[in-house]
């Protein structure tokens, strides 16, 4: 039989952080106990808010589940008194009634200021994020919506919380038609926007505190704006000063100059790296010209043997790339490291299958890799086992 409605007084008193309550029913469950009131202020996770926590009788409640008309609360220990004393946590309610109710004032802002609609709602536990149905939303948009949002909640604006019949309901201007039947839960927020919602708000505008939007991008079609409300808008902002002031410490500059030096250093950066490969590219050649010299020659082909270590050459695929560029070459290389390595190449159209040499090689000396017809490359291997390798490898040539 299905437990009894559950009062829910979160729907007419978001603020009440303690009640009390007869226990009406508890089930057994694996993690211990479903526990049934006729009224409860726990908010169970739906319509993307998170549940509430907080004690029944001073044990933790470590789910709120909504079974339809009833609310179960899930506990470890059975409760021994009836009636039971409810507390909410309140900082997370608090926290979500911030978050919840800035979700409507900025979803109604997108919807005014361009015509954009939101289709999902997400409350995370460090930001929340909504979805807007078009995927060409770039900062001037998100900007006049989040000034819009803003003014609304500096104005303080009153939201009020009431039910209606589903007739009546259909008939006002929602923000987003509802397909509830029975009475209706309506939120309203003074003169901005009007949706049908069951989650907990703050009963003014004000009590948001403030909208600052973190980060946009684009998903299937849609627009993903992640966005954080009051407390958590004042840590981002604390956190984001505090980076901001490492990086100004570190660059020896002012906070305003942080991000021009940043740009600065970086396209330095980015030419310095650039001529480090070039340089790279050029001892590679050097080394590739000594190796060919003493190389032995096997009808018309030099075979060239070498063990790198990573002081040598920073990529070792370069050295092999220019032994092979000379053309009617072999290049057997071993990478001194932890692990050890191999790469086997061979100038284009050469006699040989470097992928098959390197698989027969470290079939004996241990290893695993593979690669194409003139370039293979293996990892794993021990250093003792590096000359070895490039021994056996160079039996198996043409």
């Amino acid at each position: 039989m299905a437990p009894s409605e559950t009062d829910r007084l979160y729907y007419t008193d978001c603020y009440l952080r303690e009640f009390d309550a007869r226990v009406v029913e508890v089930k057994a469950e694996s993690r211990g106990f479903r526990v049934y009131l006729d009224r409860s202020a726990f908010y169970p996770e739906s319509g993307g808010q998170p549940a509430d926590t907080g004690t029944l009788d001073g044990l933790p409640v470590l789910e709120v589940a909504d079974e339809g008309k009833a609310v179960a609360h899930v506990l470890a220990k059975k409760p021994e008194n009836d009636p039971v004393k409810g507390k909410i946590d309140w900082a997370r309610r608090f926290d979500h009634m911030q978050q919840h109710t800035g979700q409507h004032v900025l979803s109604s802002a997108f919807e005014k200021t361009g015509g954009y609609k939101t289709v999902s709602f997400h409350l995370g536990k460090e930001s929340s994020t909504i979805d807007l149905n078009s995927d060409r939303i770039g900062s001037r948009q998100i900007e006049e919506a989040v000034d819009s949002a803003n003014r609304i909640l500096f104005e303080n604006r009153e939201v009020r919380i009431f039910f209606a019949p589903t007739d009546a309901a259909s008939r006002m201007e929602l923000r987003k038609p509802t397909s509830r039947e029975g009475d209706v839960r309506l939120v309203e927020i003074d003169g901005f926007d009007l949706s049908a919602c069951g989650g907990t708000h703050v009963s003014r505008t004000g009590a948001v505190g403030i909208i600052t939007v973190r980060k946009s991008e684009r998903i299937k079609g849609l627009a993903r704006v992640e966005f954080v409300c009051g407390g958590r808008a004042l840590g981002k902002a604390r956190d984001d000063y505090r980076f901001l002031s490492g990086a100004a410490l570190q660059l020896s500059t002012s906070l305003e100059n942080v991000p021009s030096l940043i740009q600065k250093q970086s396209a330095e950066l980015r030419n310095a790296q650039q001529a480090k490969e070039k340089l790279q590219e050029r001892v590679a050649e050097y080394r590739a010209l000594e190796l060919l010299a003493s190389a032995t020659e096997r009808k018309g082909r030099r075979i060239v043997r070498a063990i790198v270590s990573p002081c040598d050459l920073e990529d070792p695929k370069l050295l092999a790339h220019a032994v092979v560029r000379q053309g009617s070459a072999t290049a057997l290389i071993g990478l001194k490291g932890e692990p050890a390595g191999l790469i086997f190449a061979q100038s284009a159209g050469g006699p040989d299958d470097m992928n098959a040499v390197l698989r027969q090689t470290v079939a004996q000396v241990g290893g695993k890799g593979g690669g194409s017809r003139d370039f293979a490359q293996a990892g794993g291997l021990d250093n003792g086992n590096l000359d070895k390798a490039l021994t056996i490898a160079a039996s198996l040539l043409s």
